[in-house]
């Protein structure tokens, strides 16, 4: 546990760019209490990935950093390329919208590769649900590292796979007209002042009497953002896959393919005449 710590600290402090070392200053307690001075002057070093230790520094932190440092650098390798960085917005943008796209593929991927007696054989996704507090910055322009994913997906969630009733999924789509969307994958939702006027998913009308299968994390599916009709269940699984591991094992494999991160475009979640 002390490791990890020490190693989370080295982190944060390599990699910060507002981060600062501020340079030692020392004044006499006649200078203090007289203010026998005109002024004070300090200067402020920042602390980014390339941070190379001192042999001016008399910090704490010093020997820690440099210590863990090799292994920070590994974290910043990159291990994508994403032409034009992704933005994030409401009620629809390119980092919300691939991150979703890109959960569902995984666990369609997940269900097909993994063998599931339980939930029974050919199970499609129909729809991934995000939040969008899960996604906390923006995917940059360029290379992307392990760092990156770290920033924009910091949490410990976990990805699920659950089934739900027709009429439950509308049940949600209503909560969202109400409070606000969140971000989806494979459905196109007409919000029209705080009811829904279309709602379609795979490009058909949702359908109160069918089963709807349903890529989500565990955050949201325990009551998180209050999204309480996801607990009306048929039967949920748990991957025990965190979301940073997903999008980084998701990205790696886009580049081994030769793929790069490109946004999505679509108009998948559309609000007007809300109040304020």
């Amino acid at each position: 546990m002390k490791r990890i710590l020490l190693c989370v600290l080295a982190v944060a402090a390599s990699l910060s760019i507002q981060a600062q070392r501020v340079k030692k200053a020392e004044y006499t307690s006649d200078q203090l209490n007289n203010k026998g001075f005109s002024k004070i002057t300090w200067t402020t070093v920042t602390i980014d990935k390339r941070f190379e230790a001192s042999k001016e520094d008399n910090l704490a932190t010093t020997p820690v950093i440099a210590k863990y440092k090799p292994e920070v650098d590994r974290f910043c390798e990159p291990i994508g390329f994403c032409p034009t960085g992704l933005m994030r917005g409401y009620p629809v943008a390119p980092m919300s919208s691939w991150a979703v796209d890109a959960l569902r593929e995984y666990a369609q991927n997940w269900i097909d590769t993994t063998s599931r007696t339980d939930i029974g054989k050919n199970v499609k996704i129909d729809f991934a649900l995000m939040n969008f507090g899960g996604i906390r910055t923006e995917m940059p322009k360029g290379d992307v590292s392990k760092y990156d994913i770290l920033s924009i997906f910091p949490f410990d969630n976990f990805l699920i796979i659950e089934e739900m009733d027709g009429d439950k999924v509308r049940m949600l789509m209503e909560f969202f007209a109400k409070t606000r969307g969140q971000v989806m994958s494979n459905v196109s939702l007409h919000i029209d002042g705080d009811s829904v006027k279309e709602c379609l998913i795979g490009g058909k009308p949702l359908d109160d009497n069918r089963k709807y299968v349903v890529a989500t994390i565990d955050f949201l599916y325990q009551g998180g953002d209050n999204l309480y009709p996801l607990k009306y269940s048929n039967w949920m699984v748990e991957t025990n896959k965190k979301l940073m591991d997903i999008f980084i094992e998701y990205i790696q494999n886009l580049t081994a393919q030769g793929k790069k991160i490109e946004k999505s475009k679509d108009n998948r979640l559309v609000v007007e005449n809300k109040k304020k």
